[in-house]
């Protein structure tokens, strides 16, 4: 099916330069042009401009983001990004726009390094994680009057995108790049062979099915949790739901009386270390990582993989042709006694365009709220699902003909589909660091359910 056409946006977005006249420029943190343009703009806030106007005369804009523009091209969000923001300056050529590109490990610790210096740029990303933390420290701006004067924009995103940046009511972000973190993906070959000519529905059935897969010495989901996240991003956002169901987790992100020591999350962690000591997942689970375990995938060592969407394009560019070929999509199947709505996956954005809350003037915030809808909105959506990657944007228009056969797939059975919210896009971020250093135990045996549920639900007090 072909629909609208996307060619000459996608012609600019794949022809950025940032050496072309008007283009934004990445700033490096080390270099000379960034000491004398910060000694400038403390001049202008000393001179009461608030580093509103640049020496040129410019209005000037300030940017970091965890995109970085020698990935455009490879990836359908960096490449509408920029895409959209070289767009918004061809159209606005009295603003300078300075951008800080990085990628994301760097970005979680700089963005929060500026936050406490007071020196966070005018747009930023933000991770719905961090919306409390932003919010009770002053950092983010309050931009639900700008959303509710243009309702067509804020209703043309995902059901419930705005969740995760929103407290009290008030909104602190637009939804970016949507996903779904607990997606399983699984070679239908090596599942024919034991049997199974389509993914378990049932946990019976799964773990049946990984009894049969030891019995052939393969494992049956490889997981790489080195770095701590897939275990609770990728399977506990999603197992967690099918035990306690969505209302549970919005009365812990409310206050409301639910906790991680409840009989349904207890439950769900149970669950989670019995699957590992059935031998589901491979023995090196905490000492390979997220990338390490798609080579074990690719090479037929295990028969599942559970991922979040980003691991559509990795297949189709990566995966030898009969392994892509092989693999389909499922959801973890139901548990018994579980939540009443058992077709759920970890899913929404976890990513939001944020306001700083330094911008405080009339003008330049119509200007920088101006650009955080142009790097929001449909035309950067469109391209990013041209690309295949998933967007908040709820009807993107794309030609699927372009995009991977699993990317249509997938938007095929998420219409069936609830999405639940992802811990750590959600959660206070000292929580799902909690949670993910004390996975990594459990998973191994070495921490009971109760044990974990006890720490998470400890560190939730504190952070309340």
């Amino acid at each position: 099916m072909k629909k609208k056409a996307l060619a000459g946006f996608m012609a600019a977005a794949m022809a950025v330069s940032m050496a072309a006249c008007g283009a934004p420029q990445a700033v490096n943190d080390d270099s000379d042009n960034q000491k004398t343009e910060q000694k400038e703009e403390n001049k202008a806030q000393d001179s009461g401009e608030e580093g509103e106007k640049s020496t040129g005369g410019k209005t000037t804009l300030t940017l970091i983001c965890h995109q970085s523009r020698s990935n455009i091209g490879e990836g359908g969000f960096t490449t509408g990004f920029f895409g959209a923001l070289d767009a918004w300056q061809e159209e606005h050529p009295d603003v300078e726009i300075k951008v800080e590109e990085m990628d994301q490990t760097a970005y979680q610790t700089k963005i929060n390094s500026l936050g406490a210096s007071g020196d966070i740029p005018d747009l930023f990303m933000m991770k719905g994680s961090w919306t409390k933390t932003f919010v009770e420290n002053g950092w983010v701006s309050d931009i639900t009057a700008e959303l509710d004067a243009d309702q067509e924009w804020k209703n043309a995103y995902i059901k419930g995108g705005f969740d995760a940046a929103t407290r009290d009511g008030k909104n602190y972000g637009v939804p970016q790049e949507s996903m779904s973190t607990g997606m399983v993906y699984y070679n239908s070959d090596m599942w024919k062979e034991i049997g199974y000519e389509t993914f378990p529905e049932t946990w019976d059935e799964l773990l049946d099915a990984v009894d049969k897969f030891k019995e052939k010495g393969i494992t049956p989901f490889v997981m790489g949790n080195k770095p701590n996240w897939p275990a609770e991003s990728c399977w506990l956002s999603t197992l967690g739901d099918r035990f306690t169901g969505p209302e549970w987790t919005q009365s812990i992100l409310d206050g409301s009386g639910a906790k991680f020591t409840d009989e349904s999350f207890v439950k769900a962690l149970t669950a989670f270390q019995e699957l590992a000591q059935r031998g589901a997942f491979n023995e090196d689970i905490n000492s390979i990582d997220d990338t390490e375990q798609n080579t074990v995938y690719f090479n037929k060592k295990a028969a599942a993989i559970v991922n979040g969407t980003w691991f559509i394009p990795t297949i189709d560019n990566t995966a030898p042709e009969d392994v892509k070929a092989a693999t389909k999509l499922a959801i973890l199947p139901s548990v018994e006694g579980g939540a009443e709505d058992q077709k759920t996956v970890s899913g929404g954005p976890a990513w939001f365009m944020a306001l700083s809350s330094k911008v405080t003037d009339p003008a330049k915030r119509e200007l920088a709220m101006d650009l955080l809808k142009a790097l929001t909105d449909e035309r950067q959506a469109n391209v990013t699902a041209s690309m295949g990657g998933v967007t908040a944007w709820a009807n993107p228009e794309y030609d699927t003909a372009k995009v991977p056969a699993l990317f249509n797939e997938y938007n095929d059975m998420i219409k069936d589909i609830t999405a639940v919210q992802i811990y750590d896009a959600c959660m206070d971020a000292s929580v799902i660091e909690t949670m993910n250093v004390g996975l990594q135990s459990l998973l191994i045996g070495e921490k009971a359910p109760e044990e974990l549920a006890e720490e998470i639900q400890m560190e939730q007090e504190l952070a309340q």
